[in-house]
C-alpha cells in the first residue's frame, strides 16, 4: 500500500516515447468507489493547458517514477466529461473531520493509503480523537466501514471505532518517555526507603544495651573520728593482790 503523498512529484514516464512528461501535481478522488479516478499532471511547460491522466491507464506506480503506455494517454480535462466534474469538485480527505453515523467523531484524516495497482483506497489514517487510547497518537481505519467522503465530513459505519488499529495507544513518546522516567524514579525512591527502614531495623534488633555510667564513690574512714574537745583516758590495769 502506498501513502497518498508518496504520489505527488513522482516523474510521469511514457514507455513508447521514453519521454518523461512532467509530475504528479495532484490526485483526483472518486468518492463513490473510493478509488483515484485521475491523476493530475503538473507538465512544466510540456503541455498548456491542465493535462490528466485516467488511472485506468496508468502501467505501473514505482518507487521514483510512475508510467504510462504513451503519450496520447495524457488529456485534456475539458475532453474527459466523466471526470470534469471529479476534477471541479476537488475532493479531498486529508484533514477531514471523521464520524460515526450514529455521530461519534473518531478524528481527523492524515493520510490515507493507495492499492498502487487498482487505485483503490485501502485504509485512512487518523488522529486526534475523543476515543479511550488516541491522544496524540495515530490510529487507522479500513476503507472497507467508510460510508461517505464528503467534503466537510467522512462518515464511517456504526462500531467502526472498534475497527480501529491504534498506535501506542495513542501516547506520544514525550509523554510515554516521562511516565517511565517517574515510574523509574519513585520505584528508585521505593526501593532506597524499604532498605533504610530495614537497616534501621537490622541494628535496633542486634545492638548492645548502653553501659551505665559507673559511679565511683569516694573511700569512706571506718575509723571513728575524735570529737575535738574530748580526751583519750589511758586505763592501766593493777594486777590482783
Amino acid at each position: 500500500m502506498k501513502p497518498s503523498r508518496k504520489y505527488l512529484s513522482l516523474p510521469i514516464i511514457s514507455l513508447q516515447e521514453g519521454q518523461q512528461i512532467g509530475y504528479v501535481k495532484n490526485l483526483i478522488l472518486d468518492p463513490s468507489t473510493k478509488a483515484l479516478a485521475a491523476i493530475v499532471v503538473d507538465t512544466k511547460g510540456f503541455f498548456k493547458d491542465q493535462r490528466i491522466i485516467p488511472y485506468s491507464k496508468v502501467i505501473s506506480v514505482g518507487e521514483d517514477a510512475i508510467t504510462i503506455d504513451k503519450e496520447s494517454h495524457v488529456e485534456k480535462t475539458s475532453s474527459l466529461p466523466e471526470l470534469l466534474d471529479l476534477v471541479k469538485e476537488k475532493l479531498t480527505i486529508i484533514g477531514t473531520k471523521m464520524v460515526t453515523e450514529t455521530g461519534k467523531t473518531l478524528g481527523i484524516a492524515q493520510e490515507y493509503y493507495v492499492d498502487p495497482e487498482t487505485g483503490t483506497i485501502t485504509q485512512i489514517e487518523i488522529s486526534g480523537g475523543k476515543l479511550e487510547g488516541i491522544l496524540s497518537g495515530k490510529a487507522w481505519i479500513p476503507a472497507e466501514y467508510i460510508m461517505t467522503i464528503g467534503h466537510d465530513v467522512i462518515i464511517s459505519q456504526k462500531g467502526s471505532e472498534n475497527a480501529l488499529t491504534v498506535a501506542d495507544k495513542g501516547l506520544s513518546d514525550s509523554f510515554k518517555n516521562l511516565m517511565h522516567s517517574t515510574s523509574h524514579l519513585a520505584s528508585e525512591t521505593t526501593h532506597t526507603l524499604s532498605n533504610y527502614f530495614k537497616k534501621g531495623k537490622s541494628k535496633a534488633a542486634v545492638a548492645p544495651a548502653q553501659d551505665k555510667e559507673l559511679v565511683i564513690l569516694p573511700e569512706t574512714d571506718t575509723t571513728p573520728q575524735t570529737k575535738e574537745g574530748d580526751t583519750e583516758i589511758s586505763i592501766t590495769k593493777e594486777p590482783l593482790g
